[in-house]
């Protein structure tokens, strides 16, 4: 629901008719309360947006950004972390497992990263 809600916003009553769709039992109250609830979703003139991503989310993207400041060449987690912006506390390791799960990145060799061509 939440995703939906970063490409477009939507009011309350179509996101409840999608959540019943879905399968949901949620009231249009207990729908309400979570979006309340929910990190980085916000209510403007009854509309619900979701502006903000998760930490992970924005890692991944760095992470993303940093390979491809390379221009195709092969780099290492820690090179790769060099070029991360100061804010994320990371590891060779986290780096590694992230860039795994990236579509478009891919982990070969000793510990290398390169953009799937």
């Amino acid at each position: 629901m939440i995703a939906v809600l970063k490409q477009k916003a939507l009011g309350l009553e179509e996101l409840h008719e999608r959540a019943r769709i879905l399968g949901s039992a949620w009231t249009r109250d207990q729908l309400e309360l979570f979006l309340l609830c929910a990190p980085g979703v916000t209510r403007d003139a009854g509309l619900f947006r979701s502006s903000a991503s998760s930490p992970e989310e924005e890692l991944q993207l760095s992470i993303l950004e940093a390979v491809r400041s390379f221009a195709g060449m092969p780099v290492s987690a820690t090179q790769v972390r060099a070029r991360l912006p100061n804010h994320f506390v990371t590891t060779d390791e986290q780096v590694l497992a992230i860039a795994r799960r990236i579509a478009g990145l891919e982990v070969f060799g000793p510990k290398l990263i390169r953009i799937v061509q």
